[in-house]
């Protein structure tokens, strides 16, 4: 322990004035405290009263009142009573405290992102050391955001009645850009590749927006790594990465990076086998393993493998289960033998699950997404099921599943931890769309209503082409059981090219699991529909649009009650149901709507869809749609026009105008001088396809690319799908998606292939809302 000047000389006056006299200690006093507890004083000494004097014992006091850093001045008075008893006095003078902190010289950050940083206190004693190390941190928070050169002074400033304000002085300077990344004896990799791997970037004209260009010192370390990581991957176990050289120009705006690599020689897998305690023949351990004989080695892959052949333990109750693999390096013959030593350890059964961080949520609504419960045996794919299954929920900035051992060496428990986020929106927007128009909305929802999981929402929407009014409840565990419940109330009014639909109505939907994935659902649903012929214009002129209003075609605008049951099935298992990057979503449907329902429109529809998602490489996803439909009536006329299927647009076939693709028919009006209008009547069958590469473009602001490419059509009731399939019409694009705080925002060029009369050569349209 470091003491100051007067600190010594106290010390020294305690063990030297005092060291022989054993007078009896009858009283001790504490002089000088203003803002420390005279009792803090008191219990750092040992002397004690009815003690005799003990000049050793005082100075180890004055050593103990230094140590706990609220004093600047301590010193010891002791006196005598007529008696012959000693009077001890110590005598404090106290450190200042901390008034105010200040920060001055900020510009580019604001003061509450150093605030953030700051442990500092008002009114804490001052710690000069703290001091110290609070510059530090504002200091590291300016080289992370890329003011590398900035520097940070600290002032203590004296003020009356024992207290300081503490100013933090900032010297921002020119923010240091990295302008160029240059490697040195990379023979055997590109330098993008090894760029690739890197956070740290060159900056450019879009830095701005990016953030590329910047220099955290921390990021540059782990991008070291990665370097390493890349090599090892490439069979480059041998390589050594160099301490970075890191040149300022001449104006210390810029900053050049040189890496220095040594690669070494490049090696591949040898002998690959398992020893130790096996569950089974060595057969079903090779086929977990990705790595092969012959290949070259690959750090990443073996890593992967490790655990593969561990959760195979793991998911058997051996939670503490053990996979070290065992290299032997043959420099001669350029291989890696590895060998995968298993210890499996003892069974392990879930003692307690703990849930922590739920303030609003109910325990029930996170541990009824558990797939492992107490007293189970461990698992490890139940628990890692576990954790997709309560982040799924979206009631969660953050799922954390973490396990620790028990009371018993075979007993082990998992601690759920979550950090909840708001559920409640309430949402107010407007907008203009190519395809609708103006366009204006506003929502009142509450996703984990009560806590209870349940959600609520009201809905109204208002476009060119639509209205829609919806009061929506779904319970996804209807009273506590595996039952899914949900109504609906709506009205809606929407604008076709040939006629408009107005219904209102409602749906009531029952659920159940029948697998993990796998749900099933049967849907009522009541409307009343009306339908009036006009329409908004059609793409083909005068001569195409809209029929004169009260002109109509047989009973296809028969309207009335439609009253319907509909059976669905969906396999749905998309890592993320709003942005899904990988995985897959099934449907299949049909809908039934008869007069032993009560309904006055009467037709049979079949609908499904099959969507996958995969990553092609990094960020960037493939995406398909393949989306068909069949609609039919047992009666003559065939289903009502507003049932029927129509093709085109923003939101199926893109480069093409809404719903253009599909059959159309000669109508003459009632009038003789009337042209004759080609009718767009709708298809009783549809063909959709959807392929689509997504890229970021600039992730910090959610923007995205997209190319694309399209085929659709509807066939007439008369018409064959599969014989007429060369009447698909196709068409390619690209554009790109801002996922904005309204919600996602879609702008997209279409290009018809072989455009036909009357179609435009390229078709801009942008909306809100996700495609699939």
């Amino acid at each position: 322990m470091r003491l100051s000047v007067l600190a010594l000389l106290a010390v020294l006056q305690a063990s030297s004035a005092f060291a022989t006299d054993g007078a009896t200690i009858a009283r001790i006093a504490v002089k000088g405290t203003r803002k420390v507890e005279e009792e803090v004083v008191r219990q750092s000494v040992t002397t004690r009263v009815g003690q005799p004097l003990d000049g050793k014992r005082l100075a180890t006091d004055v050593r103990a009142l230094w140590a706990t850093g609220f004093f600047e001045d301590v010193q010891i008075e002791v006196q005598y009573t007529p008696a012959g008893a000693a009077v001890v006095t110590y005598v404090v003078r106290e450190k200042p405290s901390i008034a105010k902190i200040l920060v001055k010289g900020n510009e580019d950050i604001d003061i509450d992102k150093i605030n953030e940083v700051l442990d500092l206190k008002r009114d804490a004693i001052l710690d000069v050391a703290a001091v110290k190390r609070n510059a530090d941190k504002i200091r590291d928070l300016y080289a992370e955001k890329g003011f590398f050169l900035a520097e940070v002074d600290h002032e203590v400033k004296r003020l009356g009645d024992g207290e300081v304000e503490i100013w933090f002085v900032v010297k921002e300077r020119a923010k240091v850009e990295v302008r160029r990344v240059t490697f040195i004896g990379n023979r055997a990799a590109a330098a993008g590749d090894l760029k690739g791997v890197m956070e740290t970037r060159e900056g450019s004209f879009f830095s701005f927006l990016t953030g590329s260009g910047t220099y955290q010192e921390g990021a540059f370390e782990r991008d070291l790594m990665a370097i390493n990581g890349w090599y090892y991957d490439h069979g480059y176990i041998n390589v050594k990465v160099g301490r970075p050289q890191i040149a300022l120009s001449a104006d210390k705006r810029d900053l050049a990076i040189t890496i220095h690599v040594e690669e070494g020689p490049q090696y591949r897998v040898g002998k690959l086998d398992f020893a130790g305690e096996l569950m089974g023949p060595k057969k079903e351990y090779f086929d977990r393993l990705t790595i092969r004989s012959g290949e070259i080695f690959n750090r990443t892959r073996l890593t992967g493998d490790i655990t593969r052949v561990t959760d195979r333990y793991r998911d058997a109750g051996f939670a503490y289960a053990n996979v070290t693999p065992l290299t032997a390096i043959d420099s001669a013959r350029l291989i890696v033998d590895v060998i995968f030593e298993i210890e499996k350890g003892q069974k392990v059964y879930v003692e307690r699950i703990q849930v922590r961080g739920n303030q609003r949520t109910r325990d029930k609504v996170i541990r009824r997404e558990m797939k492992i419960y107490e007293g189970d045996l461990y698992n490890q794919s139940l628990l890692d099921a576990s954790k997709r299954r309560v982040n799924a929920l979206g009631f969660f900035e953050k799922v954390d599943v973490t396990t620790r051992r028990g009371s018993a060496d075979d007993r082990i428990e998992v601690d759920v931890e979550v950090e909840e986020r708001p559920t409640g929106t309430f949402q107010i927007g407007a907008g203009f769309s190519s395809v609708e128009n103006f366009i204006a909305q506003a929502q009142i929802s509450q996703a984990n209503l009560f806590g209870r999981g349940q959600t609520l929402s009201l809905m109204a929407q208002i476009s060119g082409l639509r209205q829609f009014y919806s009061l929506r409840f779904v319970d996804p565990y209807f009273i506590d059981s595996n039952w899914t419940f949900a109504f609906d109330l709506f009205k809606t009014v929407r604008g076709f090219e040939s006629f408009n639909r107005e219904a209102t109505g409602g749906d009531l939907t029952f659920g159940y699991p029948l697998h993990e994935d796998i749900r099933m659902f049967l849907t009522y649903k009541i409307e009343d529909v009306d339908v009036s012929s006009g329409g908004r214009p059609s793409p083909f002129g005068q001569a195409a649009s809209g029929l004169p209003s009260g002109v109509k075609i047989a009973n296809l605008f028969d309207d009335g009650l439609t009253s319907s049951f509909r059976l669905s099935l969906n396999w749905d298992a998309r890592d993320n149901r709003l942005f899904p990057t990988r995985g897959f979503f099934h449907s299949v449907a049909s809908e039934y709507a008869r007069p032993e329902f009560g309904s006055d429109n009467v037709f049979d529809r079949y609908t499904g869809f099959s969507r996958f998602y995969r990553p092609i490489f990094g960020p960037v996803i493939f995406k398909t749609n393949v989306e068909a439909g069949f609609v039919r009536s047992p009666r003559p006329e065939g289903p009502p026009i507003f049932e029927r299927f129509f093709v085109g647009g923003i939101n199926d076939v893109r480069g093409f105008r809404p719903r253009s693709l599909g059959p159309r028919m000669d109508v003459t009006s009632p009038n003789p001088t009337a042209p004759v209008i080609l009718f767009n009547k709708g298809g009783n069958k549809q063909l959709i396809l959807n392929f689509e590469i997504e890229y970021p473009i600039f992730p910090q602001v959610g923007i995205k690319g997209v190319f694309f490419s399209d085929a659709g059509w509807a066939w007439d009731d008369q018409e064959s799908m599969f014989k007429e399939i060369d009447r698909l019409r196709h068409s390619w694009g690209f554009g790109f998606r801002w996922f904005s705080p309204i919600g996602p925002l879609r702008f997209e060029w279409g290009i018809p292939m072989d455009a036909k009369e009357g179609e435009d050569p390229i078709v801009f349209e942008f909306t809100i809302g996700n495609f699939f």
